[in-house]
């Protein structure tokens, strides 16, 4: 009988392993096509310097670091960035990041167009000058 239940519960962690692909990340747009599509948007231009990069050379940023999260791998998350902006920012709090360079959040506004809200008014509070109306 213990050989029994061993083996049942060894079929059911394999049951178990099995199935684990269906809980991944279920497909969409992926991150090469946010990329061109940033680039469509904007053209290759860093969302927090504002500098034009070489399109091959150009980053794809999480705005709000994920930590291995997938939920910040959404669209309103995702910026293009060059690498040394890329490299700056890592980790970093996104309000951190911006106040070290106050003029990063009016770039971010103005590239991040798509971003949720609650990054925009983190942007738009971090910004060194009043944002004008489009």
């Amino acid at each position: 009988m213990a050989r029994t239940s061993r083996r049942r519960s060894n079929t059911s962690s394999n049951a178990a392993a099995v199935a684990a692909p269906s809980f991944r990340r279920s497909a969409g747009r992926s991150y090469s096509g946010h990329r061109e599509w940033l680039l469509a948007q904007h053209g290759s231009i860093c969302a927090y310097c504002g500098i034009e990069t070489a399109p091959e050379a150009i980053t794809l940023d999480h705005v709000r670091p994920r930590r291995g999260q997938d939920a910040y791998d959404r669209p309103d998350n995702l910026v293009l960035a060059c690498r040394d902006c890329n490299a700056a920012k890592a980790d970093t709090p996104l309000v951190a990041f911006l106040m070290q360079k106050r003029a990063r959040g009016v770039f971010l506004l103005h590239y991040g167009e798509h971003l949720s809200e609650p990054l925009k008014d983190i942007a738009r509070k971090a910004s060194e000058r009043p944002i004008l109306p489009a």
